[in-house]
């Protein structure tokens, strides 16, 4: 009896764990990963691509964006430079026998500081430490470690008094020295 009795009882372990037994031998279990060779964090063990690959994108060690991860939209190179206008005395005399006071600087047609018109500089103020009475910005671009902008400074009354398109190098500090003979070619060509 005591063997009979074992017997029905395994029977039924055998019957209840079947049904398990099959489930677990019917399902495969994928693991997700990166599954492209040329990503950065690529998983050879991964069975299907879950949208996790990060590629480095831009190679450039000039650039601002350089060795930087990403997941599918790989930018270009970004660059960056840093600018600062400033004007010579001469200008200065010139605007304040105008009764000028203030120059906007546009930079692409945005806004980028105010100088004082009658503020003549007698040096080239540096980028860093930056001089409160010069205008200080970066500009940032793709592609190239060299690219051109374009500026203008406009006085309080809206009146364009320079102009022009300058080049510009990555990681570079530029000065925008505004003298009084740019305002006089400027003058000039618009005659």
């Amino acid at each position: 009896f005591f063997n009979i009795f074992v017997k029905i009882v395994t029977m039924k372990k055998i019957i209840f764990f079947l049904p398990l037994i099959l489930l677990f031998n019917s399902c495969d279990f994928e693991t997700g990963g990166c599954t492209d060779p040329l990503a950065y964090n690529y998983e050879s063990f991964a069975d299907f691509d879950d949208g996790t690959c990060l590629f480095i994108g831009c190679t450039d060690p000039v650039a601002i964006n350089y060795n930087t991860l990403y997941n599918n939209n790989i930018p270009l190179c970004i660059y960056s430079s840093d600018v600062v206008f400033f004007e010579d005395v001469a200008a200065a005399t010139y605007f304040d026998m105008l009764g000028i006071q203030f120059l906007d600087i546009y930079v692409e047609g945005t806004y980028v500081g105010t100088l004082q018109a009658n503020l003549g500089f007698t040096y080239v103020p540096n980028c860093f430490p930056e001089d409160p009475d010069a205008v200080h910005f970066a500009i940032e671009w793709e592609n190239s470690q060299t690219t051109s902008f374009t500026w203008t400074v406009r006085d309080e009354f809206g009146q364009i008094q320079y102009q022009g398109t300058d080049a510009i190098i990555a990681n570079d500090c530029l000065a925008m020295e505004l003298t009084w003979k740019k305002i006089q070619e400027y003058q000039q060509s618009l005659k």
